[in-house]
């Protein structure tokens, strides 16, 4: 089955880098990068033995022991050192964040660190922001009825991002692609109807992104 998410993560891969897949689950994203001849070196880590049993049976199905390396690691734990580009994928993000804050003396390390988590793409955004980390790239994925956030971030100094560019995405905002003002007027209703409902009790954060979203879309 088309796996929209993880060939546009692929995508978004640095050509030529060492790549550690963080939490592979079934390797699907190592299988796809050396498929792609983005990567003859890849890491499929993940912290529990079964999913990495699981990699490692999809890795041999492709004959592709030799390219990828299956590697049980708490995070970046066990993450070979030269490892040029991490990727976090389909965690949610505070498990996310709690990798990331654990491998903070690593992390300047990498050239390119990928993220897509399952909800909140604005909490991660605050995290990278508060870190005044650079977001250098995001895309939006709809698929199978879910709506997916992909960064990318290095951790060269950036000023604070504002509430603006937390919460819409300081690339996505600038690129105006359909599918993703789309995704924006569905957030929109989304606190519309909130704001509705609590008949103006509810918090100022959510009154905050209404107006957020409001305003971005008038443009």
């Amino acid at each position: 089955m088309k796996n929209t998410r993880i060939e546009t993560i692929a995508d978004m891969v640095k050509e030529g880098m060492v790549v550690a897949d963080i939490g592979t689950d079934h390797a699907l994203l190592p299988i796809l990068l050396v498929q792609n001849n983005k990567s003859n070196k890849v890491y499929a880590c993940d912290i529990a033995e079964g999913p990495l049993a699981s990699a490692k049976a999809n890795i041999e199905k492709y004959h592709y022991s030799s390219l990828i390396q299956t590697i049980l690691s708490n995070g970046f734990e066990h993450v070979p050192a030269d490892s040029e580009v991490a990727v976090i994928a389909g965690m949610g993000y505070l498990t996310a964040c709690g990798i990331l804050d654990a491998a903070m003396h690593r992390l300047p390390s990498f050239k390119q660190i990928i993220l897509e988590i399952n909800r909140d793409p604005d909490e991660m955004r605050k995290w990278i922001s508060s870190h005044n980390f650079t977001i250098v790239e995001e895309r939006y994925v709809h698929e199978r009825n879910h709506d997916y956030v992909i960064m990318s971030f290095t951790c060269e100094y950036h000023p604070s991002y504002t509430e603006e560019e937390i919460l819409l995405g300081p690339v996505l905002m600038q690129k105006n692609e359909d599918d993703y003002i789309a995704y924006c007027q569905k957030q929109y209703e989304k606190y519309k109807t909130i704001l509705e409902r609590s008949s103006g009790r509810s918090d100022a954060s959510i009154q905050k992104k209404f107006l957020i979203f409001k305003e971005f879309l008038k443009q």
